[in-house]
C-alpha cells in the first residue's frame, strides 16, 4: 500500500516593515537570525512573510547571510496575496491578568481563534499590577506571544494588544462612550447569569439576518468578552459591569479555568457569527 506524502508546513514570518512584491528585501541582522536560526530556513526555501497589511507574500531565500559581514539574509518576494483568514467579527478579549503562564496561554489560543484586540485588565483577584518597567516588559512579552500566534494560524492582520487597564477605568469608559474602539455589545461570565452566551448570539445572527447589513465596510458584529482572572470576577465587579450595559451571560454548568473560558467562548462567538464550520 503506497503511503501518503504531506507536504511540508510553509514557515510564515512576520516582517516589521514594508513588503512589496517582485522586489529584493535584506532583513536585519536580528529577522535573519530568527529565519535562519530559529526556523531553520536554508537557500532556495520558499517561506511566507507578512507585515500585518492583510496580504502575504510568498518569498525565496536567495541568500541566508550566514558567511556575509553583517549576516543579513536576502530574500526574492512575489506578488502579494490578500489573505482571507481575518474573521467576519470583530471580537475583543477583555481578559483578568492571570498569574503564571495562564496569561500567556490566554492571548496566544484567543489569538489563534481570530480575536481582534486584547484588553488586559487589573481586578480584584488579578495580579497585582507592576511597575511601569516591568509592566512595559510583560506587554513586550505578551505581544511577541501574539505575533507568533498570528505566525502559526496564518493571520495576516496582526490582533491588536492595549496597556493593561483596570476593570474599573474601561467599564467607566464604556458608560460614556470615549473610546471609539469600544465594543457595540459586551458580556461577562457569571455563575449566576440566568441566560448564555450562545442564546444570545442566535438573537444576533437572527437581528442581522432580518435586518441586513446597511455597511458592509464594517464587521457584522462587533463583540467584548469579560474574562476573570482564576478567582474570576467578585459579585459586585460583575454588577458594575452590567450598570455599565454588559450582558452577564453562562456558558454552561462546568467552572472553566480562565485560560480556558475565553477560548471557549470566542469558539461559540466564531462558530455562530464567524467563519469557524
Amino acid at each position: 500500500m503506497k503511503k501518503s506524502t504531506r507536504a511540508a508546513r510553509t514557515a510564515r514570518f512576520h516582517h516589521e516593515g514594508e513588503l512589496q512584491g517582485n522586489t529584493q528585501l535584506t532583513l536585519s541582522k536580528a529577522a535573519s537570525h530568527h529565519l535562519v536560526t530559529v526556523l531553520r530556513t536554508r537557500q532556495g526555501d520558499v517561506i511566507e512573510l507578512f507585515n500585518g497589511d492583510g496580504c502575504n507574500y510568498r518569498a525565496t531565500v536567495v541568500d541566508t547571510g550566514q558567511r556575509a559581514p553583517g549576516k543579513c539574509a536576502v530574500l526574492q518576494l512575489q506578488d502579494a496575496r490578500p489573505a482571507d483568514s481575518e474573521s467576519p467579527v470583530r471580537i475583543t478579549l477583555l481578559q483578568g491578568i492571570s498569574r503564571g503562564d495562564r496569561m500567556d496561554t490566554s492571548v496566544r489560543q484567543s489569538v489563534e481563534l481570530g480575536v481582534d484586540h486584547v484588553q488586559p485588565l487589573y481586578t480584584r483577584q488579578a495580579a497585582k499590577a507592576l511597575d511601569e518597567k516591568r509592566t512595559a516588559k510583560k506587554v513586550e512579552h505578551w505581544q511577541a506571544i501574539l505575533v507568533s500566534a498570528c505566525e502559526q494560524s496564518g493571520r495576516a492582520r496582526l490582533a491588536t494588544l492595549a496597556p493593561p487597564t483596570s476593570l474599573e477605568q474601561w467599564l467607566n469608559d464604556l458608560s460614556h462612550g470615549e473610546d471609539t474602539l469600544l465594543p457595540e455589545h459586551t458580556f461577562v461570565l457569571d455563575p449566576t447569569a440566568t441566560e448564555s452566551l450562545v442564546s444570545h448570539l442566535h438573537e444576533m445572527k437572527s437581528e442581522a439576518a432580518t435586518a441586513g447589513q446597511a455597511d458592509s465596510s464594517k464587521p457584522l458584529h462587533d463583540i467584548g468578552l469579560i474574562i476573570g482572572p482564576e478567582s474570576g470576577l467578585d459579585a459586585d465587579e460583575i454588577e458594575r459591569a452590567v450598570d455599565a450595559g454588559v450582558k452577564p451571560v453562562t456558558i454552561g454548568p462546568r467552572i472553566l479555568r480562565t485560560e480556558t473560558a475565553g477560548p471557549a467562548c470566542i469558539t461559540m462567538v466564531q462558530a455562530v457569527l464567524g467563519d469557524l464550520v
